[in-house]
C-alpha cells in the first residue's frame, strides 16, 4: 500500500473527504510533525528578521560560493 500526500484548499476539504470516503479510500487526517525543532523555528525567525532589519548585510550565494576550498 502506499501513501499519497496532497494539498487541498480549506473550502474544499469537506467535499474532497466524502468523496474519498466514497471511493473506498482511507483518509489519515493526522497532522505530520513539524520537522524543525522549536529552538530551530526560533533561529531561523531571528535570521528572518536579521534579512528583514538589514537586507544589505548579507552576501550573495555565489560570491560566498566561490570562496569555499573544497580540494
Amino acid at each position: 500500500m502506499q501513501k499519497l500526500t496532497i494539498q487541498i484548499p480549506d473550502n474544499k476539504i469537506t467535499f474532497f473527504t466524502e468523496l474519498v470516503n466514497a471511493l473506498g479510500f482511507k483518509v489519515d487526517k493526522s497532522t505530520p510533525k513539524s520537522i524543525l525543532t522549536p529552538e530551530q523555528i526560533e533561529l531561523v525567525k531571528i535570521e528572518c528578521k536579521k534579512i528583514k532589519d538589514d537586507p544589505d548585510d548579507f552576501k550573495d550565494w555565489e560570491d560566498v560560493r566561490k570562496t569555499f576550498n573544497c580540494d
